[in-house]
């Protein structure tokens, strides 16, 4: 295998791999913009960040849910035309949720527009990987190219942020969401073109299938450990509007998120191209404690640009945690079967994003930033107890 950044230049070699993985990461910029975006537009409208925090946790919500059945029909019908009708789903569904917080629609009318942004939420991070999967089955690359989406997936949260703080507060927030819904649907629709490196199809009743079990006990302490992870992520987007509100320094609340991911694509460069000693497993847990512990400082800080520098610290931790994550799962199921349990995964990142943001937006409305702070301590607390269950269980041959 090359050593150092050669593991990406062999990776990065093949065409096709480039055209799918570019088209993945413009599908997936949606994902750092949303939740931004809505929280934005709701609490600049309404003035409550508890309403902001449970129209986006009730979208997230819904992705949780709807992420593995999703993951099943790509896995049985292919990935175009599940990717095809989820982004139409989440261009429409959003168009209807700006439309009602503009006009004043009834708060259930707006949380439902919410609803169908979740169920059409972006695969995209599960489809590629399943590519990769696909494309370098056996092949040690395979954590290089898995590192390579994790840093795609830190360029996300750079670049979304940041664009969509600027469009709502220097445009409005309405064109930020709007902006956001374009850009899901150019990519999911050019990810869905390149059939050529699309995963085969795993009908239903085909004999492989049904003996391609997945096992409960190697997935479920991930898909806890995600819950965790997603409340401290979903947590961190509206404590952050809140304290650049408070602070004086609203346009640059993206910028301040970005300083986590910066930290978070600069790791991750790193771990792909290291040969690990240590399992994935082992990994997944040492970067959740590390990634604990560096949240504890949070609810003293008062200056932002102290607060940004603390967050590209603590965002070392992000990447390497969530690739052990993705090579945990990887090991552990059966590749008929990964893009579901891709999707579990996702559901559980999804579902602590969906209470991150609503509890965290309660508990600003009671006390502020600082309180919204302690509250994501409190889920990194729960994260470091979750990973202490993830354990190496790869899967039995068949």
């Amino acid at each position: 295998m090359p050593a150092g950044l050669g593991a990406y230049r062999v990776v990065l070699a093949d065409p096709a791999a480039r055209a799918f993985s570019l088209a993945a990461l413009v599908a997936r910029l949606p994902i750092s913009m949303t939740g931004i975006g809505i929280v934005l537009l709701v609490s600049l409208e309404s003035g409550s960040f508890g309403r902001a925090g449970l129209v986006t946790g009730a979208g997230t919500m819904t992705a949780a849910v709807s992420a593995p059945l999703w993951g099943r029909a790509v896995d049985r019908l292919g990935q175009a035309s599940v990717l095809v009708t989820a982004s139409l789903v989440w261009t429409v569904a959003q168009g209807l949720l700006v439309t009602g917080v503009l006009l004043g629609w009834p708060f259930g009318a707006v949380v439902a527009a919410a609803v169908g942004v979740g169920l059409g939420f972006s695969s995209a991070g599960s489809a590629v990987r399943a590519r990769w999967n696909h494309r370098l089955q056996g092949s040690p690359l395979l954590d290089t190219a898995f590192a390579f989406e994790a840093v795609l997936d830190e360029v996300v949260f750079i670049v979304g942020p940041v664009l969509v703080t600027f469009l709502a507060t220097r445009i409005h927030p309405a064109v930020a969401l709007g902006v956001s819904a374009a850009l899901g649907l150019v990519g999911a629709l050019a990810l869905a073109a390149q059939r050529g490196t699309e995963p085969p199809r795993q009908p239903r009743r085909t004999a492989d299938t049904v003996r391609a079990r997945i096992d409960p006990g190697a997935l479920a302490p991930v898909v806890v450990a995600s819950v965790a992870l997603g409340a401290i992520f979903g947590g961190m987007e509206v404590v952050i509007v809140a304290f650049a509100t408070e602070s004086g320094v609203l346009p640059w609340a993206g910028a301040i998120l970005m300083a986590w991911a910066v930290g978070s694509l600069l790791a991750g460069v790193v771990a792909g191209t290291l040969t690990w000693r240590r399992s994935p497993a082992a990994r997944f847990r040492i970067g959740a404690a590390c990634l604990a512990l560096s949240l504890l400082p949070l609810p003293w800080l008062h200056a932002p640009l102290l607060l940004a520098a603390v967050l590209v610290v603590g965002g070392m931790a992000i990447a390497p945690t969530m690739i052990a994550s993705v090579s945990v799962t990887q090991a552990a199921v059966p590749h008929s079967r990964l893009t579901e349990a891709l999707a579990w995964s996702s559901t559980g990142l999804a579902g602590g994003l969906a209470v991150g943001a609503a509890a965290m937006g309660l508990l600003i409305d009671r006390g502020g930033s600082q309180l919204g702070f302690a509250g994501v301590v409190g889920a990194g607390v729960l994260l470091t107890v979750a990973a202490l269950g993830v354990r190496a269980r790869p899967v039995a041959a068949p």
